[in-house]
């Protein structure tokens, strides 16, 4: 492992452990305009449609990333990442099988939140952007099974979700949520919904 890589998990970990040692009772902190928020998610996530990829893939784990600037008045705009896997729904033709599908989205997001003074807030949030999926395949020649991809088509991507925020510290919080996202650009109607789970880090002065 090179020393870059080993230095992110302690930076990591340094950043952590002075967030949750600070001397502050748990709640939210009183959000100023600007209040910038970083988030880190794991998600699980399932393929729906009648587009040949959700014919050929069904469901997977993925993770992302939550950037979020508040506005004030209860609203906020975010910028999500997003890589979702989907495993492969079935063996595929004789010849050809399915492995696995990736999609990279990201999407600029619009947030409502509700009871943002209390312990547990909830929201809404709208978002739209852009989605680049690739599959991988084994395709049967020569007596073995030998792997290749199909990259795209990329195309542009809503989603529409909610989530539930509990803070346990007043710049740390657990973030529940649920989104669905329409992808454009394939033959056909496509779509995932995708539940996730992580951490919101307040970034305050």
């Amino acid at each position: 492992m090179t020393r870059p890589v080993k230095i992110l998990p302690l930076l990591a970990l340094a950043f952590v452990s002075m967030t949750i040692t600070c001397v502050c009772d748990a709640g939210p902190i009183f959000e100023e305009k600007g209040t910038l928020t970083v988030g880190i998610h794991g998600q699980y996530g399932l393929l729906v449609g009648d587009a040949t990829p959700a014919d050929d893939f069904d469901n997977g784990k993925g993770y992302g990333i939550r950037l979020r600037y508040y506005l004030g008045r209860n609203r906020a705009l975010g910028v999500s990442l997003d890589r979702q896997t989907f495993t492969a729904a079935n063996a595929g033709s004789p010849s050809e099988r399915p492995e696995e599908m990736n999609v990279a989205v990201m999407t600029v997001d619009y947030l409502w939140y509700f009871d943002r003074k209390s312990d547990l807030t909830r929201y809404i949030t709208v978002g739209a952007g852009v989605h680049h999926p690739s599959r991988d395949f084994s395709e049967y020649s020569s007596g073995s099974w030998v792997g290749y991809s199909k990259v795209g088509p990329d195309g542009l991507v809503v989603c529409l979700g909610a989530g539930l925020e509990h803070f346990f510290h007043r710049v740390v919080a657990v973030d529940f949520s649920v989104r669905s996202y329409g992808l454009f650009g394939q033959d056909g109607v496509l779509g995932s919904v995708e539940a996730a789970i992580g951490f919101n880090f307040y970034i305050i002065d």
